[in-house]
């Protein structure tokens, strides 16, 4: 849990600043014991027992450790703490295993302003929603699990939350959580290490990050998806980050990977960053997204996929200003960046607002290149757009970014000569080239291929091999190459003011002899 520290600190907000749904008196809490007067346990248990909406209110702070699970939620309430980093419920560490809060069918239920850790189970380590409709807001769901091994069929999903009905979350971040399916003598399948959802799913400025699906084979076919999120029905995301969550599929006669990022259907995101997941397996389909239904894109951001697969697998429905780092989403706006290196900080931090998100760097090709699409703020509830007078926007846009994060131009203007505005406006700087993806490092492999990308849209390319001249070439580039050798490849950019890449980026391989 100590490393969940620093990110519970993004997401300080005081209880006046929370709201709590309309309904009669709140019951209050006024201990953090786990059983007891004034206790969680008993305001569910007094909820439970009285018919019509509820509401309770925590007003302690510091840590609920539960000794045993809570009861089930079985009418409509509203529970609100004073913010999720001012109060944890979670497991004792003596307290067995058990998930943390448990809404039965037909419930409205809602969190607010609190953080669920440390919860265990085959399904919703941390919060099961059953048919009703569940809300989070400013909530931290870290840490959590569900586990199932050994069996004909090892099933586990949702490490942090499994929901049948529609579930909605804002300013909340998923994180950390982590689902493992085992030792199924005939199969093994593990999804949604964050979100598990079979409802309709609606998330605002939130981040989904960290968490982890492992399906692991003891026989048979094995199964990972949506590393951090799962959903079997609709989805509609919004000014959200989906970052570092990652699938792992092995073992077994079969192994397959989908959706590092997200897997699912059906639906609509909107000015989302995804960037950085991973899937791995024999099989491997989308690090960052899996979303084979046509859903429809907008001013969403996907870079740097890893594991070894590309970025997207599926078929998306362009919405315009959308910027794909690999090309593997084939986004064909005129709008839409492709194959264009995002600029992009790799690190997700503090930025302001209540969630952590990945800033653009100065001199992203992402900035001012958007559209809001009528939203006003960004992830972090700063403006949007933020439009810098010195960099073009895309016609048809508003001069907001793409993606989750909007650069916020400086309140002091910049001298024309100063380095800010030589970086933003792209025209005096060469670019920076990126290997996106090669060959094995090790292949009997002849024929090599190479996609490539430019931290400057409408840069062209120059390539060559071992000792050779240098070439202008496409993207992706093959060559053919000698057996029983290393080579190495190098791709150099050049803008569209001419400016060429004095740092080529390059990439080493060996081809071996068959029968060597």
């Amino acid at each position: 849990m100590r490393r969940l520290v620093r990110l519970f600190a993004l997401l300080a907000v005081t209880a006046a600043c929370l709201p709590v749904d309309g309904a009669a008196a709140a019951i209050p809490v006024t201990s953090t014991a786990s059983d007891g007067p004034g206790t969680l346990r008993t305001a569910i248990e007094a909820a439970n027992s009285q018919a019509g909406s509820d509401s309770i209110q925590i007003e302690v702070t510091g840590t609920i450790a539960l000794e045993n699970k809570l009861p089930q939620i079985e009418g409509d309430l509203a529970i609100t703490g004073p913010g999720p980093a001012s109060l944890t419920v979670g497991r004792d560490d003596e307290g067995g295993f058990f998930r943390i809060f448990e809404f039965a069918s037909g419930v409205t239920g809602s969190l607010t302003g609190l953080t669920v850790t440390d919860g265990n189970s085959s399904a919703g380590g941390g919060i099961l929603n059953g048919s009703g409709s569940l809300t989070l807001t400013r909530v931290a769901v870290v840490g959590n699990e569900a586990v199932e091994e050994e069996g004909a069929a090892a099933t586990a999903d949702g490490g942090g939350i499994h929901s049948v009905g529609p579930l909605t979350l804002r300013e909340s971040v998923v994180s950390g959580n982590h689902v493992t399916a085992g030792d199924g003598t005939s199969e093994a399948a593990a999804g949604g290490g964050g979100i598990f959802s079979l409802g309709k799913l609606t998330i605002d400025r939130s981040t989904i990050s960290g968490n982890v699906v492992k399906a692991l084979g003891g026989g048979g076919e094995i199964y990972a998806l949506g590393g951090g999120i799962d959903a079997i029905g609709e989805v509609k995301i919004e000014q959200s980050t989906i970052s570092g969550n990652s699938i792992l599929a092995e073992g077994g006669s079969s192994t397959q990977a989908s959706g590092g990022g997200i897997a699912g259907n059906k639906g609509e995101l909107t000015s989302l960053t995804v960037t950085g997941n991973s899937a791995s397996a024999t099989e491997v389909f989308g690090a960052n997204l899996f979303l084979p239904d046509s859903p429809i894109v907008r001013n969403t951001l996907v870079s740097d996929p890893q594991g070894g697969a590309e970025s997207c697998f599926g078929t998306y429905v362009s919405g315009g200003f959308n910027l794909d780092e690999d090309g593997s989403c084939e986004f064909g706006e005129a709008t839409d960046l492709v194959e264009v290196v995002a600029g992009l900080d790799p690190v997700l931090r503090d930025n302001g607002g209540p969630t952590p998100t990945h800033a653009l760097l100065a001199g992203s090709p992402a900035i001012d290149r958007g559209n809001s699409f009528g939203a006003d703020v960004d992830q972090r509830g700063l403006p949007r757009p933020s439009d810098f007078a010195t960099v073009s926007n895309t016609e048809g846009g508003d001069g907001s970014d793409i993606g989750a994060f909007e650069l916020q131009v400086p309140p002091v203007t910049a001298s024309p000569g100063s380095v800010l505005v030589q970086l933003l406006a792209g025209d005096r700087q060469p670019p920076n080239t990126r290997i996106v993806s090669g060959p094995a490092r090790v292949t009997f492999k002849r024929e090599a291929k190479f996609r490539f990308a430019s931290t400057e849209a409408q840069s062209s390319f120059q390539c060559k091999v071992d000792k050779g001249a240098w070439k202008g070439c496409r993207n992706p580039c093959k060559r053919t190459v000698g057996a029983g050798a290393k080579h190495l490849f190098k791709v150099r950019a050049i803008d569209r003011f001419g400016n060429v890449d004095p740092t080529p980026a390059r990439f080493g391989w060996r081809v071996k002899r068959i029968g060597s």
